[in-house]
């Protein structure tokens, strides 16, 4: 029999693969009838409210935050879920969702150059490898085959903004004086992105009551699963940094494009791009390096002595 603790950490495992690899296509879903802005809003109440209820049953939100780690989260909180999901939501109004999820799929790539540039963490070699092929990469995929000015739509120009901000909250987390626990952290983060959502929906749209008539059922499906599903994915994700090294992690990055392609293509009817046969291969063989090129260098180089 496996053990209880294996048990949670395949499941877990399980659950980031599927579900964040599914993400995009039910944004996807989602945007065709439901503003950018209430699906903010919906999202990121729920997970908030929920997250810090969480951490209020288990006890873990004593000692209670300082005004300091809740401006951090706060900044945080902007820069991931504003600046980063939000342009991914309003991109995915004209992009296709595996479109999206091959560019996010250089986040490593992104953190590590800004990981460089704030804090003067050396890149080896072999990972400024990785950032050219992940770059040259991302470049393919977003080539339209005539010239590069028709190439930068406003939508893709929105979705490259998203992986930068999302890069650099990324990079700039590990140095902010946040609260201990995760559950708090991440509660804060989203209850603040969700009542400035709220603010933001009730000067630029009807109210809801009168919006809601008009969303789809599918829509409705996108947002509940974003809200409720995408919540446990983030759970499982928590459970994860805590019972596994960070290197079997970053796995997600590999399988989660590769999911978004496959639900793209064979469930949203979505067309390839022209060269994505040449960009999917080479953000892959971007993100090995970045995150294994070192460790496969050294045994190689130590086999040879």
């Amino acid at each position: 029999m496996m053990k209880k603790e294996s048990l949670m950490i395949v499941l877990s495992y399980m659950i980031i693969y599927l579900v964040w690899g599914s993400t995009y296509f039910f944004i996807k879903m989602t945007v065709e009838t439901i503003p950018p802005f209430y699906i903010l809003s919906v999202r990121w109440l729920f997970g908030g409210l929920l997250f810090l209820l969480l951490a209020l049953v288990r006890g873990k939100i004593k000692p209670l935050p300082k005004i300091r780690e809740m401006l951090s989260s706060i900044l945080l909180g902007s820069l991931l879920l504003i600046g980063g999901n939000g342009l991914i939501i309003f991109a995915e109004r004209e992009l296709d969702s595996y479109h999206v999820a091959l560019i996010l799929a250089s986040t490593p790539l992104i953190v590590a150059v800004f990981n460089r540039v704030l804090f003067s963490i050396r890149v080896t070699l072999v990972r400024v490898l990785g950032i050219l092929a992940g770059v040259a990469g991302v470049a393919f995929l977003l080539y339209d085959g005539r010239s590069l000015g028709s190439s930068l739509k406003p939508e893709i120009v929105m979705a490259i903004g998203g992986l930068l901000s999302w890069g650099f909250a990324t990079s700039l987390g590990h140095r902010m004086p946040v609260h201990k626990e995760s559950f708090v952290n991440s509660g804060i983060q989203m209850l603040f992105v969700g009542i400035v959502s709220t603010i933001v929906v009730s000067f630029t749209n009807p109210p809801f009551a009168e919006t809601f008539l008009f969303f789809s059922l599918r829509s409705l499906i996108g947002l509940v699963y974003l809200a409720a599903v995408g919540s446990l994915a983030f759970a499982a994700y928590n459970y994860l940094i805590a019972h596994e090294p960070s290197n079997r992690i970053v796995s997600y990055s590999f399988v989660n494009p590769v999911i978004a392609v496959i639900l793209g293509f064979f469930v949203g009817n979505e067309k390839a791009v022209p060269f994505l046969f040449a960009g999917l291969p080479l953000i892959l063989l971007g993100l090995f390096l970045m995150l294994y090129g070192d460790a496969v260098f050294n045994r190689l180089r130590a086999t040879k002595q």
